[in-house]
């Protein structure tokens, strides 16, 4: 088929790339060709409708996974903002059980005070035998964009989608462990205190590992890079 019957078409189907048009429509008519003749049977515009429909389709196939492709890489620009934040958070979260543990806050509970900040998260602070405190800011983790987003992940990218339910499992984790520390034992617990942080400390660290672990795989799969200092905002 001539450059000047694929213009024509090109201004029927509304592509903006005549070279791919061309291609196109020349492997197609070679595949035509190589079938039986139809032209006793099917008119000359039923043909060239039926290749119409053909080249759009294409066109609209290779149109749609350009767009998916662009769709999935603004997803993994986002996410991968949010492993760092959570990254933060999390190691945070971590430092804070490590040193509950090493002050002895599971022999004395009144070791560890916690207070509700007006912008958000807690303050904490911890003493020790040596009459000296640490203290800091927790604050919970981050899962609202990577919930409302992930059956679209589904939908475009399946191995991606995989990675971002396991780091969704460990982010879940990691925002029960911080629930579970900032609020502490209610008065139902059947225990002490000292009991309960260390069941939390125990039960956190081995949580909050392998909320890392995952938390680094999305975030590699979003940019191809080790995930190695978080972000505080």
């Amino acid at each position: 088929m001539s450059r000047q019957r694929v213009k024509a078409l090109w201004f029927l189907t509304g592509s903006l790339d005549q070279d791919l048009l061309f291609t196109t429509v020349k492997y197609l008519s070679n595949l035509l060709n190589s079938l039986p003749d139809f032209s006793h049977f099917l008119p000359a515009t039923t043909l060239v409708a039926i290749l119409i429909f053909l080249i759009k389709e294409l066109l609209e196939g290779r149109r749609r996974k350009a767009s998916d492709v662009r769709k999935i890489q603004a997803l993994k620009t986002v996410l991968a903002r949010d492993c760092q934040l959570n990254f933060s958070a999390i190691g945070r979260l971590r430092d804070t059980l490590i040193e509950m543990r090493a002050s002895g806050v599971a022999e004395d509970a009144t070791r560890l005070s916690l207070l509700n900040r007006p912008a958000g998260g807690f303050a904490y602070t911890i003493s020790n035998d040596r009459a000296s405190s640490v203290g800091g800011v927790l604050v919970g983790v981050q899962r609202e964009y990577l919930l409302k987003h992930l059956v679209e992940i589904a939908g475009l990218d399946k191995g991606f989608y995989l990675k971002c339910q396991v780091a969704l499992d460990g982010l879940s984790e990691a925002g029960h462990v911080y629930e579970s520390l900032v609020h502490g034992p209610d008065k139902h617990f059947p225990s002490s205190p000292e009991s309960y942080y260390e069941g939390l400390i125990d039960y956190g660290l081995t949580e909050l590992d392998n909320s890392i672990v995952a938390l680094k795989e999305l975030y590699l799969a979003c940019t191809g890079s080790v995930l190695q200092q978080g972000k505080l905002r």
